[in-house]
């Protein structure tokens, strides 16, 4: 048998550490997962460098939204408490008869959650960024690490921040992205026009037009959180509609290039949103990002929007600019991970 200790403890941590008060099915299929065998043979199949936890249940409800009718499927669409004994014996049952499924997906697909309310995070960033720069040259933004490109169209979006509610010329009603505010209310005056047209890059962007291919993303939304699943399903018909810019292939693919194709009265701004991770590794990963940067900035100026734990339990945002192979970072704000609240310290 092969030892799975470190997935095992994999699943616990992500039990105690990230589901806990946000999932409590997730919190309890995670630890079912961490005493199985059979569970944790199946998890290892996960692509390297994804997260087994999410993946693994990822597929499983997305196994489960396709139709199938099965006694866990219950216990993903109402808040009915399931005991850790029931919960190994019916995910067990449910993975073995649906092993060749899983399999496939979680050895092919990856984690894109591309969660549309970090962009309530992002606006003041950009509101920031623009009071600060005052030039009136046009800002281009490109989202590094952009799935389905939804934080690209962060302007398509009406915000509503504790009851201050924000629109923008193409805001759409009723896609509305709540954020609490703790602290002094950050800054959010901006001008959508300095805003050029923004573009991403992904190594295997979501096509959202391609309903199998969306529907993967809403099956990476933990079954507890139905207002994020509303939201998504909002955003993705806008996306659809409209769909954003998005560059087919790795950072180190585009980035020199964006770089030079980047018209010079153009303000360039790249952002990070928890993407480091899979697109310079961990640990070291922001490291590593600083020294891509700071090469890159000996061609001209480049400022940066990162959002992520950096070795903290409450993720942070930092922005940066590198100029001349030099770099200078500031943490601006502390944040929930998906939007829900923002702590301005800027």
């Amino acid at each position: 048998m092969t030892d799975h200790t470190q997935l095992a403890e994999t699943f616990r941590r992500f039990a105690d550490q990230q589901a806990m008060g946000l999932s409590p099915l997730y919190a309890t299929l995670s630890r079912a997962v961490a005493r199985t065998p059979e569970l944790l043979n199946l998890a290892a199949r996960t692509q390297p460098g994804q997260p087994a936890p999410n993946m693994l249940l990822g597929a499983v409800h997305h196994v489960l939204r396709s139709g199938v009718q099965d006694p866990l499927a219950p216990y993903f669409t109402s808040r009915e408490d399931l005991d850790e004994a029931r919960a190994s014996a019916l995910l067990a049952d449910f993975c073995r008869r649906h092993t060749g499924r899983i399999q496939r997906i979680i050895s092919t697909r990856s984690v894109q959650t591309n969660e549309v309310g970090r962009c309530a995070v992002l606006l003041p960033a950009f509101a920031a960024l623009q009071q600060q720069l005052d030039d009136g040259r046009p800002i281009r933004i490109v989202d590094v690490g952009a799935s389905a490109g939804l934080t690209l169209l962060w302007d398509r979006y009406t915000y509503d921040y504790d009851g201050h509610r924000l629109t923008l010329p193409d805001s759409d009603p009723g896609t509305v992205l709540h954020c609490e505010i703790k602290g002094a209310m950050p800054p959010l005056t901006l001008d959508r026009a300095w805003f050029a047209r923004p573009i991403g890059i992904e190594p295997h962007p979501v096509d959202v037009t391609d309903p199998e291919a969306t529907e993967w993303l809403v099956s990476l939304t933990w079954p507890e959180q139905t207002k994020r699943m509303t939201t998504l399903n909002s955003a993705l018909a806008l996306a659809a509609r409209t769909p954003p810019t998005i560059l087919a292939g790795t950072a180190q693919d585009h980035l020199a290039d964006v770089v030079a194709e980047t018209p010079d009265e153009h303000h360039l701004v790249l952002v990070f949103s928890w993407s480091i991770y899979q697109i310079f590794g961990s640990p070291g990963g922001r490291e590593r990002l600083v020294s891509t940067l700071a090469e890159l900035s000996r061609y001209r100026p480049l400022h940066e929007i990162s959002i992520g734990h950096f070795g903290h339990d409450i993720p942070r945002m930092i922005m940066a600019r590198h100029d001349g192979g030099a770099s200078h970072a500031d943490i601006v704000a502390r944040c929930d991970i998906y939007g829900a609240w923002l702590d301005w310290l800027a």
